[in-house]
């Protein structure tokens, strides 16, 4: 029972101090803090923006943005997946990428065809995962 009160205090104060100094990583003490059974992942959200689509030549060019962040705080360091979504329904990797400083993926597209695109975070063993929006980029008329 101790054992558990206290990981769940150190967590909630790793979760508070990286809140309040404006720090974007969860590392350090929070993840030692994971370690104890009986401690919840943190929640984390995932938005996803497509920008207008632009031909070029015989392809499609767009740029495809998002941001991790949980309870408000970035999320900087952590991999986010961009998805496509195939024929048959089914999701699959496009790129990986790291997030920045503010929590922010930005992925460029080249496509022949419109195609709906979605970006993922797997989770960590301190963050739930989670997955965004789906957006639908259009192949651009000539």
């Amino acid at each position: 029972m101790r054992t558990t009160v206290k990981a769940r205090f150190c967590a909630f104060a790793a979760a508070a101090a990286v809140a309040t100094s404006g720090a974007a990583t969860m590392s350090g003490v929070a993840d030692a803090a994971v370690s104890h059974p009986g401690l919840r992942r943190l929640p984390t959200v995932l938005s996803v923006h497509a920008s207008k689509p632009v031909a070029r030549q015989h392809l499609t060019v767009a740029t495809i943005s998002g941001r991790l962040s949980s309870s408000r705080v970035p999320l900087r360091g952590q991999v986010i997946w961009l998805e496509r979504r195939g024929p048959h329904g089914h999701w699959n990797l496009v790129r990986k990428q790291q997030s920045h400083l503010l929590g922010q993926v930005t992925f460029r597209v080249h496509q022949r065809q419109t195609s709906s695109f979605r970006l993922a975070f797997r989770g960590s063993r301190m963050l739930k995962p989670s997955v965004s929006k789906t957006v639908t980029v259009k192949a651009a008329a000539k």
